[in-house]
């Protein structure tokens, strides 16, 4: 059987005043750079990133008013986050790197590559490379009313993983809920990304439309062929994978049976996929 997964040391940096959270898991070859989904952290690529550290040098950034990075009134936009990763790379003297995005983290990857097409040697969205503006769904499960309070750690363990799948429970999911939740005196928790946070980042979300023609780094889009998209979804998934697949100049697309945290519940052929791609 694998042995534990180990989590990197957690690491930070000021970049435009913010003091963001990071994790860096070494590794030999080219940088690799990846951005997480909203309401997640680095942390979720914790059960990937091992995997990939004997081809890059494997960092993760945890996006601003998330996770152990700081909470704030501004910069929002994916075209924000776009240029904080493009400030980590900047920080840590890295002159060029692979991106890969997962869901919002992929609108983020598309904004640094058009941005900064120099920094960008290669892109890859894990079930990222959708248009939300276009989304036919009335309510996104970031909308709905949640609890920001809860009586125990383990009440809100339980309460996360009614939400997701089985498949991706395991040592990724366990060190994104640690880093959170801020525990008081009482033993209560308070989850830092609370409905009323997350708002400004799901407006943002819902008006983004990539900017496919605008990138010119070779790109790979793995879709999730889940029970998540159904009915109009179904419809406009495969809209936005045909038109990412028609505007960007170096297209690639594979589809896999999995949940949206794709690179989790069917990690070998990601890794597999990641490793034939960007070498």
């Amino acid at each position: 059987m694998p042995g534990p997964i180990e989590i990197p040391p957690d690491e930070f940096v000021v970049l435009d005043g913010v003091r963001f959270h990071y994790l860096d898991w070494g590794g030999d070859g080219d940088p690799l750079l990846m951005l997480a989904g909203l309401g997640c952290t680095a942390h979720v690529f914790s059960e990937l990133a091992p995997h990939l550290g004997d081809r890059f040098r494997v960092v993760a950034l945890t996006r601003r008013g998330h996770g152990l990075t700081d909470r704030v009134q501004s910069g929002f936009a994916l075209a924000d986050a776009a240029e904080d990763a493009r400030r980590l790379l900047d920080a840590l003297d890295i002159e060029r790197a692979h991106v890969v995005g997962h869901s919002m983290g992929g609108g983020e990857v598309s904004a640094l590559a058009a941005r900064h097409p120099e920094r960008v040697a290669g892109v890859v969205y894990l079930d990222g490379a959708y248009d939300w503006a276009d989304s036919p769904t009335v309510e996104w499960p970031e909308e709905a009313a949640s609890p920001d309070r809860f009586a125990s750690y383990e009440d809100y363990v339980g309460f996360v993983h009614s939400l997701l799948p089985d498949d991706i429970r395991g040592p990724a999911l366990d060190a994104m809920m640690r880093a959170s939740v801020d525990t008081l005196a009482d033993g209560s928790v308070v989850d830092t990304f609370s409905t009323a946070a997350s708002a400004p980042f799901v407006r943002a979300l819902r008006a983004f439309r990539h900017p496919y023609s605008d990138i010119t780094a070779p790109a790979l889009a793995i879709y999730a062929l889940g029970d998540q998209w159904q009915g109009p979804d179904a419809i406009w998934r495969a809209a936005c994978r045909d038109r990412f697949a028609a505007e960007t100049a170096d297209a690639h697309v594979i589809e896999l049976h999995a949940s949206h945290y794709v690179f989790i519940d069917r990690r070998d052929e990601v890794v597999a996929a990641l490793r034939s791609f960007l070498t």
